[in-house]
């Protein structure tokens, strides 16, 4: 990391300000062969962490390129933790490539993607949860996945990491010292206290793991499958809930042959609607193939909108319906309300275990409002005040998992009087899965696939 890298840190188009950003040894040397103040060039006069008003040149033809505010960043007080300059420029795309190019004449080399990032994380400004967190906050569409990705860049997610990580370590040298020193007559602690800290560690790794279905539809809003037999409406609520003619609908069953995704906001969080083919027994040849998608959108659903059609008689098809969906989260959506009941809501309380249902109206879209509430209900099941930490990412939730696991066996070791080499081998795999929550032990490969998601100049 010996070299200076330079990227647009503004995203592409026309606008009020563009930044340009250098990080690296060479940082201030590179910019002020490009940049001069109106009263001459003087390193001497370029104050840190303050902003300087100048010019632009091309060195070459010394024209004037832009009027531009330079702030200098000395080391270790900036983003990367290294020597970095940002330069303002008026915004647009030819002036900050002009700039951008200029700068890579003359000594810097264009920054890879995320590589800001991820020198902040090699230098040890942040840890890698919180360089993940600065890839999620760019991302975030919601208030919700903002203050989720505020909250792990201020670091309450490794803080919680770093505190299971040392009260692992404390029980570890004990282990470690019960094995290098056993004649030496010495007090360690009772494998008693030792079994009681793993479980109480053990039960908070189970705590932050339970929250990352939450911490995931923060992040990447809510999968909802709408599903039932053909020709209930669903293409038609799916419309309903776009509120635009999105589904082809027809009155013929079986119009809906695929799954169709769309995405929705309810309230502050993204929705992803999957409309799918309508399930029914004996389907014909060109039917499986959407049954079987439908069968894998409602696997995967974080919520699945069950819909029966009032005006018909109930038959086997939704006896199929209520059997595929019988140990899914679901809600009972009773549509074409409009129209003649044929059934009675005892017929399909025998078919089904919940009393809530909704009553709606695709067509005339009467009922949404009620509906809409019930699905934010379901996919959001927390305060939406609660600052408690959870996690986000399947990366973290596949650490935690595995250290649980490792935690598990030691606690069998320690229960079961096993010598303490045992101990201390499962302890300390569970402590290394903790530890690359945070980048500590992690390879290469890996930061390569976080830091590449990145854009360019971040």
């Amino acid at each position: 990391m010996s070299d200076t890298i330079a990227a647009i840190a503004t995203p592409t188009g026309e606008g009020g300000i563009s930044i340009i950003r250098f990080s690296g040894v060479d940082s201030l040397s590179v910019a002020l062969k490009l940049f001069c103040t109106p009263s001459g060039n003087s390193v001497e006069k370029l104050s840190p962490h303050k902003a300087h008003f100048g010019s632009i040149y091309d060195p070459t033809t010394r024209k004037c390129v832009d009027e531009v505010v330079l702030t200098w960043f000395k080391t270790p007080k900036s983003y990367t933790g290294e020597d970095a300059v940002e330069i303002s420029a008026h915004g647009g795309i030819f002036v900050s490539s002009r700039i951008l190019g200029l700068a890579l004449d003359h000594g810097a080399r264009l920054a890879e993607p995320g590589e800001f990032t991820r020198r902040a994380f090699m230098n040890g400004r942040i840890d890698l949860s919180q360089a993940e967190a600065v890839a999620d906050l760019i991302s975030a569409s919601s208030d919700r996945a903002l203050q989720a990705s505020v909250m792990q860049l201020k670091g309450r997610l490794s803080k919680k990491i770093t505190a299971l990580y040392d009260r692992l370590l404390f029980v570890l040298s004990q282990t470690e010292a019960a094995i290098d020193f056993p004649e030496e007559g010495l007090d360690f602690q009772k494998r008693e206290q030792s079994i009681i800290e793993l479980k109480q560690a053990r039960e908070e790794i189970s705590d932050l793991i339970g929250t990352y279905k939450q911490g995931r539809i923060s992040r990447e809003g809510a999968s909802v499958a709408l599903t039932g037999k053909p020709n209930v409406g669903k293409s038609s609520l799916l419309n309903a809930l776009l509120q635009e003619d999105r589904a082809i609908v027809t009155p013929h069953p079986g119009t809906t042959r695929d799954t169709l995704e769309e995405k929705v906001r309810i309230k502050d969080t993204h929705i992803n609607i999957i409309d799918s083919a309508g399930l029914r027994n004996h389907p014909e040849i060109i039917e499986q193939e959407g049954i079987r998608r439908t069968r894998s959108a409602i696997a995967n659903a974080d919520l699945t909108l069950v819909v029966f059609d009032r005006s018909l008689p109930l038959d086997e098809n939704d006896d199929l319906v209520c059997q595929e969906t019988h140990n899914k989260p679901t809600l009972i959506v009773i549509n074409k309300c409009d129209l003649p009941e044929q059934w009675s809501i005892e017929n399909l309380k025998e078919k089904i275990k919940t009393d809530t249902l909704i009553f709606i109206s695709a067509k005339e879209r009467s009922g949404l409002d009620s509906l809409i509430d019930s699905i934010y209900n379901c996919v959001i099941n927390v305060d939406k005040n609660n600052d408690d930490v959870f996690i986000s990412r399947e990366r973290h939730r596949l650490s935690l998992v595995q250290a649980s696991s490792s935690l598990e066996k030691t606690l069998v070791s320690l229960e079961k009087q096993l010598s303490e080499e045992f101990v201390a081998i499962d302890l300390n795999i569970a402590m290394n899965h903790l530890a690359a929550i945070l980048g500590k032990t992690i390879e290469d490969e890996l930061l390569d696939k976080i830091f590449n998601s990145f854009c360019i100049g971040k």
